[in-house]
Protein backbone atom coordinates (compact mmCIF):
# COMPACT_ATOMS: atom_id res chain seq x y z
CA UNK A 1 0.00 0.00 0.00
CA UNK A 2 1.15 3.52 -0.80
CA UNK A 3 0.23 6.69 1.08
CA UNK A 4 -1.14 8.08 -2.17
CA UNK A 5 -3.96 5.53 -1.99
CA UNK A 6 -5.33 7.35 1.05
CA UNK A 7 -6.09 10.46 -1.00
CA UNK A 8 -9.29 11.00 -2.91
CA UNK A 9 -8.94 11.93 -6.59
CA UNK A 10 -8.72 15.71 -6.20
CA UNK A 11 -6.46 15.72 -3.14
CA UNK A 12 -4.17 13.21 -4.88
CA UNK A 13 -3.78 15.61 -7.81
CA UNK A 14 -2.90 18.44 -5.40
CA UNK A 15 -0.44 16.23 -3.52
CA UNK A 16 1.20 15.04 -6.76
CA UNK A 17 1.51 18.61 -8.05
CA UNK A 18 3.27 19.75 -4.87
CA UNK A 19 5.53 16.70 -4.84
CA UNK A 20 6.56 17.24 -8.47
CA UNK A 21 7.41 20.87 -7.77
CA UNK A 22 9.47 19.81 -4.76
CA UNK A 23 11.33 17.11 -6.71
CA UNK A 24 12.20 19.63 -9.43
CA UNK A 25 13.70 22.35 -7.21
CA UNK A 26 10.36 24.06 -6.50
CA UNK A 27 9.60 25.15 -10.06
CA UNK A 28 8.42 23.50 -13.27
CA UNK A 29 6.93 24.48 -16.60
CA UNK A 30 3.14 24.24 -16.87
CA UNK A 31 3.36 22.01 -19.93
CA UNK A 32 5.61 19.54 -18.06
CA UNK A 33 3.24 19.48 -15.08
CA UNK A 34 0.23 18.81 -17.31
CA UNK A 35 2.08 15.99 -19.06
CA UNK A 36 3.29 14.39 -15.81
CA UNK A 37 -0.11 14.63 -14.10
CA UNK A 38 -2.07 13.77 -17.28
CA UNK A 39 -4.31 16.82 -16.86
CA UNK A 40 -5.40 19.78 -18.99
CA UNK A 41 -4.29 23.38 -18.54
CA UNK A 42 -7.69 24.46 -17.06
CA UNK A 43 -7.47 21.62 -14.50
CA UNK A 44 -3.95 22.77 -13.57
CA UNK A 45 -5.31 26.28 -12.98
CA UNK A 46 -8.05 24.89 -10.71
CA UNK A 47 -5.47 22.93 -8.70
CA UNK A 48 -3.23 25.96 -8.20
CA UNK A 49 -6.24 27.96 -6.98
CA UNK A 50 -7.09 25.23 -4.46
CA UNK A 51 -3.50 25.07 -3.20
CA UNK A 52 -3.39 28.83 -2.76
CA UNK A 53 -6.58 28.42 -0.76
CA UNK A 54 -4.41 26.92 2.00
CA UNK A 55 -2.12 29.95 1.78
CA UNK A 56 -2.28 32.64 -0.96
CA UNK A 57 1.52 32.87 -0.96
CA UNK A 58 2.20 29.18 -1.60
CA UNK A 59 2.40 29.27 -5.39
CA UNK A 60 3.56 31.87 -7.86
CA UNK A 61 2.03 31.34 -11.30
CA UNK A 62 3.75 32.94 -14.29
CA UNK A 63 2.82 32.65 -17.95
CA UNK A 64 4.80 29.44 -18.48
CA UNK A 65 5.85 28.25 -15.03
CA UNK A 66 4.62 27.45 -11.52
CA UNK A 67 6.87 28.16 -8.54
CA UNK A 68 6.48 26.67 -5.04
CA UNK A 69 7.31 29.31 -2.44
CA UNK A 70 8.51 27.00 0.31
CA UNK A 71 11.99 26.33 1.69
CA UNK A 72 13.57 23.60 -0.40
CA UNK A 73 13.32 20.87 2.20
CA UNK A 74 11.01 17.92 2.67
CA UNK A 75 9.77 19.10 6.08
CA UNK A 76 7.90 22.09 4.63
CA UNK A 77 6.26 19.96 1.93
CA UNK A 78 5.38 17.21 4.41
CA UNK A 79 3.68 19.74 6.66
CA UNK A 80 1.57 21.00 3.76
CA UNK A 81 0.75 17.49 2.53
CA UNK A 82 -0.37 16.59 6.04
CA UNK A 83 -3.02 19.32 5.76
CA UNK A 84 -4.16 17.98 2.40
CA UNK A 85 -4.21 14.38 3.62
CA UNK A 86 -6.26 15.22 6.71
CA UNK A 87 -9.04 16.45 4.40
CA UNK A 88 -9.23 13.05 2.64
CA UNK A 89 -12.26 10.98 3.66
CA UNK A 90 -10.32 7.70 3.37
CA UNK A 91 -7.76 8.96 5.84
CA UNK A 92 -10.46 10.29 8.17
CA UNK A 93 -12.36 6.99 8.10
CA UNK A 94 -9.32 4.83 8.92
CA UNK A 95 -8.33 7.28 11.63
CA UNK A 96 -11.82 6.97 13.15
CA UNK A 97 -11.62 3.18 13.26
CA UNK A 98 -8.44 3.37 15.29
CA UNK A 99 -9.78 5.92 17.75
CA UNK A 100 -13.11 4.12 18.25
CA UNK A 101 -13.21 0.42 19.09
CA UNK A 102 -16.70 0.11 17.63
CA UNK A 103 -18.53 2.47 15.32
CA UNK A 104 -21.83 1.93 13.52
CA UNK A 105 -22.17 3.10 9.95
CA UNK A 106 -24.66 5.75 11.07
CA UNK A 107 -22.14 7.08 13.62
CA UNK A 108 -19.43 7.04 10.96
CA UNK A 109 -21.65 9.00 8.55
CA UNK A 110 -22.35 11.64 11.22
CA UNK A 111 -18.66 11.94 12.16
CA UNK A 112 -17.63 12.45 8.53
CA UNK A 113 -20.68 14.58 7.69
CA UNK A 114 -21.58 12.44 4.68
CA UNK A 115 -24.59 10.34 3.71
CA UNK A 116 -25.00 6.68 4.66
CA UNK A 117 -24.71 5.74 0.98
CA UNK A 118 -21.39 7.61 0.72
CA UNK A 119 -20.24 5.97 3.95
CA UNK A 120 -20.93 2.48 2.62
CA UNK A 121 -19.04 3.31 -0.57
CA UNK A 122 -16.13 4.75 1.44
CA UNK A 123 -15.92 1.67 3.67
CA UNK A 124 -15.81 -0.48 0.54
CA UNK A 125 -12.91 1.60 -0.82
CA UNK A 126 -11.01 1.33 2.48
CA UNK A 127 -11.61 -2.42 2.66
CA UNK A 128 -9.94 -2.70 -0.74
CA UNK A 129 -6.86 -1.01 0.76
CA UNK A 130 -6.99 -3.18 3.87
CA UNK A 131 -7.36 -6.48 2.02
CA UNK A 132 -3.63 -7.06 1.53
CA UNK A 133 -3.15 -6.61 5.31
CA UNK A 134 -5.83 -9.22 5.99
CA UNK A 135 -7.93 -6.58 7.76
CA UNK A 136 -11.55 -5.62 7.15
CA UNK A 137 -14.10 -3.15 8.47
CA UNK A 138 -17.20 -5.20 9.27
CA UNK A 139 -19.76 -5.52 12.05
CA UNK A 140 -18.93 -2.03 13.35
CA UNK A 141 -15.19 -2.51 13.88
CA UNK A 142 -11.90 -3.11 12.10
CA UNK A 143 -11.24 -6.83 12.30
CA UNK A 144 -8.10 -8.91 11.94
CA UNK A 145 -5.23 -10.12 14.11
CA UNK A 146 -3.50 -7.86 16.63
CA UNK A 147 -0.16 -7.98 14.83
CA UNK A 148 -1.82 -6.90 11.56
CA UNK A 149 -3.92 -4.20 13.24
CA UNK A 150 -0.96 -2.54 14.94
CA UNK A 151 1.42 -3.04 11.99
CA UNK A 152 -1.04 -1.24 9.75
CA UNK A 153 -1.74 1.64 12.12
CA UNK A 154 1.90 2.19 13.04
CA UNK A 155 2.70 2.69 9.34
CA UNK A 156 -0.54 4.60 8.76
CA UNK A 157 0.44 7.27 11.29
CA UNK A 158 4.20 7.16 10.84
CA UNK A 159 4.36 7.28 7.03
CA UNK A 160 1.74 10.02 6.74
CA UNK A 161 3.71 12.16 9.23
CA UNK A 162 0.45 12.45 11.15
CA UNK A 163 1.53 10.97 14.48
CA UNK A 164 1.69 14.38 16.15
CA UNK A 165 -1.48 16.09 14.94
CA UNK A 166 -3.80 13.11 14.58
CA UNK A 167 -2.78 11.54 17.89
CA UNK A 168 -2.62 14.82 19.79
CA UNK A 169 -5.29 13.58 22.24
CA UNK A 170 -3.01 10.69 23.21
CA UNK A 171 0.21 10.79 25.21
CA UNK A 172 3.15 9.73 23.01
CA UNK A 173 5.86 8.27 25.23
CA UNK A 174 8.65 5.71 25.01
CA UNK A 175 7.41 4.30 28.35
CA UNK A 176 10.99 3.89 29.57
CA UNK A 177 12.04 1.79 26.56
CA UNK A 178 14.99 3.98 25.49
CA UNK A 179 16.68 3.56 28.87
CA UNK A 180 15.85 -0.16 28.94
CA UNK A 181 17.27 -0.67 25.42
CA UNK A 182 20.52 1.02 26.40
CA UNK A 183 20.90 -0.87 29.67
CA UNK A 184 19.59 -4.33 28.76
CA UNK A 185 19.57 -4.61 24.96
CA UNK A 186 22.91 -2.98 24.14
CA UNK A 187 21.28 -0.41 21.85
CA UNK A 188 21.51 3.37 21.93
CA UNK A 189 18.36 4.55 20.14
CA UNK A 190 18.57 7.45 17.71
CA UNK A 191 15.97 10.25 17.72
CA UNK A 192 14.04 8.57 14.89
CA UNK A 193 14.22 5.11 16.47
CA UNK A 194 12.98 6.51 19.78
CA UNK A 195 10.13 8.29 17.98
CA UNK A 196 9.18 5.03 16.27
CA UNK A 197 9.14 2.88 19.40
CA UNK A 198 7.29 5.67 21.22
CA UNK A 199 4.57 5.67 18.57
CA UNK A 200 4.37 1.86 18.64
CA UNK A 201 4.08 1.60 22.42
CA UNK A 202 1.61 4.48 22.55
CA UNK A 203 -0.62 2.73 20.01
CA UNK A 204 -0.55 -0.41 22.17
CA UNK A 205 -1.26 1.60 25.31
CA UNK A 206 -4.16 3.51 23.81
CA UNK A 207 -5.89 0.38 22.51
CA UNK A 208 -5.51 -1.48 25.80
CA UNK A 209 -9.24 -2.24 25.99
CA UNK A 210 -9.17 -3.82 22.52
CA UNK A 211 -6.13 -6.06 23.02
CA UNK A 212 -8.01 -9.04 24.46
CA UNK A 213 -10.22 -9.21 21.36
CA UNK A 214 -7.16 -9.70 19.17
CA UNK A 215 -5.24 -11.72 21.76
CA UNK A 216 -7.76 -14.56 21.56
CA UNK A 217 -7.00 -14.88 17.83
CA UNK A 218 -3.26 -15.40 18.25
CA UNK A 219 -2.43 -16.87 21.65
CA UNK A 220 -2.57 -20.46 20.35
CA UNK A 221 -0.56 -19.91 17.17
CA UNK A 222 2.62 -21.91 16.53
CA UNK A 223 4.60 -18.71 15.95
CA UNK A 224 3.49 -17.33 19.33
CA UNK A 225 4.92 -20.36 21.16
CA UNK A 226 8.14 -20.46 19.12
CA UNK A 227 8.85 -16.78 19.74
CA UNK A 228 8.43 -17.23 23.51
CA UNK A 229 11.73 -19.16 23.83
CA UNK A 230 13.88 -16.41 22.27
CA UNK A 231 16.12 -14.18 24.43
CA UNK A 232 14.63 -11.02 22.90
CA UNK A 233 11.10 -12.08 23.85
CA UNK A 234 12.24 -12.85 27.41
CA UNK A 235 13.84 -9.41 27.71
CA UNK A 236 10.64 -7.80 26.41
CA UNK A 237 8.55 -9.59 29.04
CA UNK A 238 10.92 -8.20 31.69
CA UNK A 239 10.50 -4.72 30.21
CA UNK A 240 6.69 -4.88 30.27
CA UNK A 241 6.63 -6.29 33.81
CA UNK A 242 8.84 -3.44 35.02
CA UNK A 243 7.24 -0.56 33.13
CA UNK A 244 3.61 -1.60 32.49
CA UNK A 245 2.42 -2.65 35.92
CA UNK A 246 -1.25 -2.48 34.87
CA UNK A 247 -0.85 -5.53 32.57
CA UNK A 248 -1.75 -9.01 33.77
CA UNK A 249 0.42 -12.04 32.94
CA UNK A 250 -1.37 -12.92 29.67
CA UNK A 251 -1.18 -9.38 28.34
CA UNK A 252 2.51 -9.06 29.26
CA UNK A 253 3.10 -12.11 27.07
CA UNK A 254 0.99 -10.77 24.23
CA UNK A 255 2.48 -7.25 24.31
CA UNK A 256 5.93 -8.89 24.29
CA UNK A 257 4.93 -11.01 21.29
CA UNK A 258 3.59 -8.02 19.33
CA UNK A 259 6.68 -5.95 20.13
CA UNK A 260 8.96 -8.86 19.18
CA UNK A 261 7.31 -8.86 15.74
CA UNK A 262 7.66 -5.07 15.54
CA UNK A 263 11.37 -5.07 16.48
CA UNK A 264 12.08 -7.80 13.93
CA UNK A 265 10.40 -5.87 11.12
CA UNK A 266 11.61 -2.32 11.91
CA UNK A 267 15.18 -1.20 12.54
CA UNK A 268 14.79 0.02 16.12
CA UNK A 269 17.42 -1.76 18.20
CA UNK A 270 20.82 -2.82 16.86
CA UNK A 271 20.44 -5.24 13.92
CA UNK A 272 23.05 -7.77 15.20
CA UNK A 273 21.40 -7.75 18.65
CA UNK A 274 17.96 -8.25 17.08
CA UNK A 275 19.04 -11.09 14.80
CA UNK A 276 21.11 -13.12 17.27
CA UNK A 277 18.45 -12.92 19.97
CA UNK A 278 15.45 -13.67 17.75
CA UNK A 279 16.29 -17.09 16.32
CA UNK A 280 13.38 -19.50 16.59
CA UNK A 281 12.81 -23.03 15.38
CA UNK A 282 11.02 -22.69 12.05
CA UNK A 283 12.24 -19.25 10.99
CA UNK A 284 13.35 -19.09 7.35
CA UNK A 285 14.74 -15.57 7.67
CA UNK A 286 18.41 -16.47 8.22
CA UNK A 287 18.48 -18.94 5.33
CA UNK A 288 16.91 -16.41 2.97
CA UNK A 289 19.18 -13.65 4.25
CA UNK A 290 22.29 -15.69 3.44
CA UNK A 291 21.09 -16.68 -0.03
CA UNK A 292 19.96 -13.19 -1.06
CA UNK A 293 23.13 -11.61 0.34
CA UNK A 294 25.25 -14.09 -1.62
CA UNK A 295 23.52 -13.23 -4.90
CA UNK A 296 23.76 -9.47 -4.30
CA UNK A 297 27.42 -9.50 -3.22
CA UNK A 298 28.29 -11.73 -6.18
CA UNK A 299 26.99 -8.96 -8.45
CA UNK A 300 27.82 -5.75 -6.55
CA UNK A 301 30.63 -4.56 -4.30
CA UNK A 302 28.91 -3.19 -1.20
CA UNK A 303 32.22 -2.34 0.52
CA UNK A 304 31.51 -0.45 3.74
CA UNK A 305 27.75 -0.79 3.21
CA UNK A 306 27.69 -4.55 3.81
CA UNK A 307 26.24 -4.32 7.32
CA UNK A 308 23.64 -1.81 6.11
CA UNK A 309 22.74 -4.26 3.32
CA UNK A 310 22.27 -7.13 5.78
CA UNK A 311 20.23 -4.95 8.11
CA UNK A 312 17.92 -3.71 5.36
CA UNK A 313 17.41 -7.24 4.02
CA UNK A 314 16.79 -8.72 7.48
CA UNK A 315 13.95 -6.38 8.41
CA UNK A 316 12.44 -6.55 4.91
CA UNK A 317 12.49 -10.36 4.83
CA UNK A 318 10.81 -10.52 8.23
CA UNK A 319 8.08 -8.11 7.10
CA UNK A 320 7.33 -10.47 4.26
CA UNK A 321 7.49 -13.63 6.41
CA UNK A 322 5.82 -12.50 9.64
CA UNK A 323 3.19 -10.06 8.36
CA UNK A 324 0.61 -9.69 5.61
CA UNK A 325 0.75 -6.69 3.31
CA UNK A 326 3.50 -4.16 2.70
CA UNK A 327 3.21 -0.47 3.57
CA UNK A 328 5.61 1.57 1.41
CA UNK A 329 7.53 4.37 3.08
CA UNK A 330 8.50 5.82 -0.32
CA UNK A 331 6.13 7.85 -2.46
CA UNK A 332 5.07 6.46 -5.83
CA UNK A 333 6.90 9.14 -7.84
CA UNK A 334 10.24 8.27 -6.19
CA UNK A 335 9.64 4.57 -6.82
CA UNK A 336 8.81 5.26 -10.47
CA UNK A 337 12.13 7.11 -10.85
CA UNK A 338 13.94 4.03 -9.53
CA UNK A 339 11.96 1.73 -11.83
CA UNK A 340 12.74 3.83 -14.91
CA UNK A 341 16.42 3.83 -13.96
CA UNK A 342 16.43 0.04 -13.58
CA UNK A 343 18.94 -1.74 -15.84
CA UNK A 344 18.75 -5.20 -17.49
CA UNK A 345 21.60 -6.41 -15.24
CA UNK A 346 19.69 -5.31 -12.16
CA UNK A 347 16.51 -7.05 -13.31
CA UNK A 348 18.46 -10.29 -13.80
CA UNK A 349 19.77 -10.04 -10.23
CA UNK A 350 16.24 -9.50 -8.91
CA UNK A 351 14.85 -12.33 -11.06
CA UNK A 352 17.48 -14.72 -9.69
CA UNK A 353 16.58 -13.78 -6.11
CA UNK A 354 12.90 -14.44 -6.84
CA UNK A 355 13.88 -17.81 -8.32
CA UNK A 356 15.56 -19.01 -5.12
CA UNK A 357 13.72 -22.30 -4.35
CA UNK A 358 12.88 -21.16 -0.82
CA UNK A 359 11.35 -17.93 -2.14
CA UNK A 360 9.37 -19.93 -4.70
CA UNK A 361 8.08 -22.26 -1.97
CA UNK A 362 6.27 -19.39 -0.22
CA UNK A 363 3.98 -18.83 -3.24
CA UNK A 364 3.97 -15.10 -2.51
CA UNK A 365 0.96 -13.07 -3.57
CA UNK A 366 1.35 -10.22 -6.13
CA UNK A 367 1.53 -7.56 -3.36
CA UNK A 368 4.56 -9.19 -1.75
CA UNK A 369 6.30 -10.03 -5.02
CA UNK A 370 6.04 -6.40 -6.09
CA UNK A 371 7.24 -5.24 -2.66
CA UNK A 372 10.33 -7.47 -2.96
CA UNK A 373 11.13 -6.11 -6.43
CA UNK A 374 10.69 -2.50 -5.31
CA UNK A 375 12.73 -2.97 -2.12
CA UNK A 376 15.57 -4.66 -4.00
CA UNK A 377 15.63 -1.81 -6.52
CA UNK A 378 15.90 0.68 -3.64
CA UNK A 379 18.78 -1.32 -2.13
CA UNK A 380 20.64 -1.67 -5.44
CA UNK A 381 20.04 1.90 -6.69
CA UNK A 382 22.98 3.59 -4.87
CA UNK A 383 25.32 0.76 -5.92
CA UNK A 384 24.64 0.66 -9.67
CA UNK A 385 28.17 1.85 -10.46
CA UNK A 386 29.71 -0.72 -8.06
CA UNK A 387 29.12 -3.88 -10.09
CA UNK A 388 31.78 -6.54 -9.63
CA UNK A 389 32.49 -6.74 -13.35
CA UNK A 390 34.15 -3.65 -14.87
CA UNK A 391 33.34 -2.83 -18.51
CA UNK A 392 36.53 -1.85 -20.34
CA UNK A 393 35.97 0.69 -23.13
CA UNK A 394 38.51 1.81 -25.73
CA UNK A 395 37.96 5.07 -27.63
CA UNK A 396 39.21 5.57 -31.20
CA UNK A 397 39.04 9.20 -32.22
CA UNK A 398 40.68 11.56 -34.72
CA UNK A 399 40.33 14.48 -32.31
CA UNK A 400 43.53 16.25 -31.18
CA UNK A 401 44.87 14.96 -27.87
CA UNK A 402 43.56 17.77 -25.62
CA UNK A 403 40.04 17.48 -27.09
CA UNK A 404 40.16 13.67 -27.22
CA UNK A 405 40.80 13.32 -23.50
CA UNK A 406 37.98 15.75 -22.77
CA UNK A 407 35.74 13.50 -24.92
CA UNK A 408 36.91 10.39 -23.01
CA UNK A 409 36.24 12.14 -19.69
CA UNK A 410 32.75 13.07 -20.86
CA UNK A 411 32.00 9.42 -21.71
CA UNK A 412 33.35 8.41 -18.30
CA UNK A 413 31.16 10.97 -16.53
CA UNK A 414 28.01 9.92 -18.40
CA UNK A 415 28.46 6.22 -17.66
CA UNK A 416 29.97 6.31 -14.17
CA UNK A 417 26.62 7.27 -12.60
CA UNK A 418 25.20 3.81 -13.22
CA UNK A 419 28.00 1.54 -14.41
CA UNK A 420 31.40 0.22 -13.35
CA UNK A 421 33.44 1.25 -16.38
CA UNK A 422 36.97 2.06 -17.45
CA UNK A 423 37.33 4.37 -20.49
CA UNK A 424 40.72 4.88 -22.15
CA UNK A 425 42.37 5.80 -25.42
CA UNK A 426 42.36 2.68 -27.59
CA UNK A 427 45.54 0.52 -27.55
CA UNK A 428 45.85 -2.45 -29.92
CA UNK A 429 47.41 -4.77 -27.32
CA UNK A 430 44.73 -4.13 -24.68
CA UNK A 431 41.49 -6.08 -24.14
CA UNK A 432 38.20 -4.18 -24.43
CA UNK A 433 34.58 -5.13 -23.92
CA UNK A 434 33.48 -2.25 -26.16
CA UNK A 435 35.14 0.08 -28.64
CA UNK A 436 33.70 3.54 -29.32
CA UNK A 437 34.62 5.13 -32.63
CA UNK A 438 33.60 8.48 -34.07
CA UNK A 439 33.93 7.23 -37.67
CA UNK A 440 33.34 4.10 -39.74
CA UNK A 441 36.41 2.51 -41.30
CA UNK A 442 37.44 -0.84 -42.80
CA UNK A 443 40.26 -0.92 -40.22
CA UNK A 444 37.67 -1.42 -37.47
CA UNK A 445 36.10 -4.50 -39.06
CA UNK A 446 38.67 -6.90 -37.59
CA UNK A 447 38.30 -5.82 -33.96
CA UNK A 448 37.24 -8.55 -31.54
CA UNK A 449 35.20 -6.22 -29.35
CA UNK A 450 31.86 -4.81 -30.55
CA UNK A 451 32.16 -1.32 -32.03
CA UNK A 452 29.76 1.53 -31.26
CA UNK A 453 29.87 4.39 -33.76
CA UNK A 454 29.28 7.60 -31.85
CA UNK A 455 30.11 11.12 -32.92
CA UNK A 456 28.39 13.88 -30.95
CA UNK A 457 27.55 13.45 -27.25
CA UNK A 458 25.48 16.63 -27.30
CA UNK A 459 22.76 14.67 -29.09
CA UNK A 460 20.43 13.09 -26.45
CA UNK A 461 19.76 10.02 -28.61
CA UNK A 462 23.50 9.33 -28.77
CA UNK A 463 23.78 9.46 -24.99
CA UNK A 464 20.85 7.05 -24.67
CA UNK A 465 22.43 4.74 -27.28
CA UNK A 466 25.68 4.75 -25.29
CA UNK A 467 23.96 3.93 -22.00
CA UNK A 468 21.74 1.25 -23.57
CA UNK A 469 24.74 -0.42 -25.23
CA UNK A 470 26.71 -0.61 -21.98
CA UNK A 471 23.61 -1.82 -20.09
CA UNK A 472 23.14 -4.60 -22.64
CA UNK A 473 26.81 -5.62 -22.34
CA UNK A 474 26.47 -5.84 -18.56
CA UNK A 475 23.34 -7.93 -18.90
CA UNK A 476 25.06 -10.38 -21.26
CA UNK A 477 27.96 -10.75 -18.81
CA UNK A 478 25.71 -11.58 -15.85
CA UNK A 479 26.72 -14.88 -14.27
CA UNK A 480 23.87 -16.49 -12.29
CA UNK A 481 24.67 -18.61 -9.23
CA UNK A 482 21.54 -20.76 -9.25
CA UNK A 483 21.91 -23.99 -11.21
CA UNK A 484 19.15 -24.80 -13.67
Amino acid sequence: MHNEQLFDHKSLQIYSLLLLLHLYNNHLRKSELCQALKITSPTLSQLTEQINGFDPQLLTVTRHEIILNLPYNSQAVQSLNKQILSSSLRFQLLDLYFKHSTLTREETARSLNISLTSTNKLIGECNELLREFNLEIKQNMLRGTGSQFFYFYFNFYWNTHAKGTVLRKFIISDHGFKAYAKEKLGSQLSIIQNDQISLWLSLLSNKHELIRTYFSNQKASTLFFEVKVTPLYQDLTNYFKQNWSFLDHDLVEYYSYLTFIFLNTHNIISYPVTEINSLFKHSKCQQLLEQITTILTNSYNFNNDFNALRSSLYFTINKLLLLDGYYYSNNILSLEVKKKASQPFEEKVIAEILNIPLVQSFKLNPYKLQAIRDKLRMIIYPHKSMKRRCISIGVISQLPIETRYAYITEIQNILSKGHNISVNDYLEQAHYDLVIAAFNSQDLAGLKAPVLYLDDLEVPNNVKLLEDTVSQLESEMYQPLLLN
